[in-house]
């Protein structure tokens, strides 16, 4: 029997199937439409890579900020439980998982006996999550799979003070409009955002090993900071980091078919 999870999230649909533990398909797919179409799109993307029927699904589960638009699915899970279980399944050894996605970030803590041992998330601002990072790229007028690749190579980032969404976006258009170079600016908005998501695990303790996850997970220019910040190296998860809160889902919903 396959299992499904879908993660319906802020700015991108994520599904993943699943056969007695094993990943059939995994798929991201951002979105623009409606919620309900673009979880129902990305379900037939990971159906089509598996080769599946939609009638081979015994069990779906919907987890995330648009759990309810995913028509189709059995039932809910909370995020955090989905992110948990997909933890404990794919890295047994890790203590800390930092989440970071299109409008959020938290983290929590975990116990060698799988445990919940402490949890935090950031208040309703979208500093140092996804959304920041793709409005500060639409600021450079440059698309951020580019820029997270090329500032890398930036010796001089440029610093971003504000904690604002909208005050660093007013930051990083002064810089363009003083002919900085654009990779600098990156550089220092990513160096912002990796402050941002290290001051919230010191909230709680950054107990090794430590995995990444969601959207951010994904700009090799955050990790690299983030890994900096928190003297750190982090874990890459054994499957796409953004679909990671789906694969939870799916191992949940398989749980319950058993």
């Amino acid at each position: 029997m396959i299992y499904a999870g879908c993660d319906l999230g802020t700015i991108s649909a994520k599904a993943v199937l699943i056969e007695d533990g094993r990943i059939l398909a995994a798929e991201v797919l951002p979105y623009k439409s409606l919620p309900r179409q673009a979880a129902a799109a990305v379900l037939d993307l990971a159906l089509a890579r598996a080769g599946a029927d939609k009638d081979r699904i015994a069990c779906c589960l919907s987890t995330g900020f648009g759990k309810k638009a995913v028509a189709f699915a059995h039932g809910e899970a909370a995020e955090l439980i989905c992110l948990h279980r997909a933890a404990r399944a794919l890295h047994p050894a890790v203590r800390t998982v930092i989440d970071a996605g299109g409008q959020s970030i938290r983290a929590f803590n975990l116990d060698a006996d799988g445990r919940l041992t402490g949890s935090t998330a950031n208040e309703k601002c979208a500093a140092g999550t996804g959304k920041f990072m793709e409005v500060m790229a639409q600021a450079l007028e440059m698309p951020i799979e580019e820029l997270s690749r090329a500032a890398l190579a930036s010796t001089r980032p440029l610093s971003i003070t504000s904690q604002c969404g909208v005050f660093a976006e007013s930051e990083v258009i002064t810089h363009v409009n003083e002919g900085r170079d654009r990779l600098d600016i990156f550089a220092g908005i990513s160096l912002s955002v990796a402050g941002k998501v290290a001051g919230l695990v010191r909230r709680i303790s950054l107990n090794r090993e430590v995995v990444l996850v969601g959207g951010v997970a994904k700009n090799p220019c955050v990790v690299r900071d983030i890994e900096r910040e928190l003297q750190v190296e982090l874990v890459r998860p054994e499957v796409d980091p953004q679909a990671v809160s789906a694969y939870g889902a799916a191992l949940l919903a398989q749980d319950r078919g058993v």
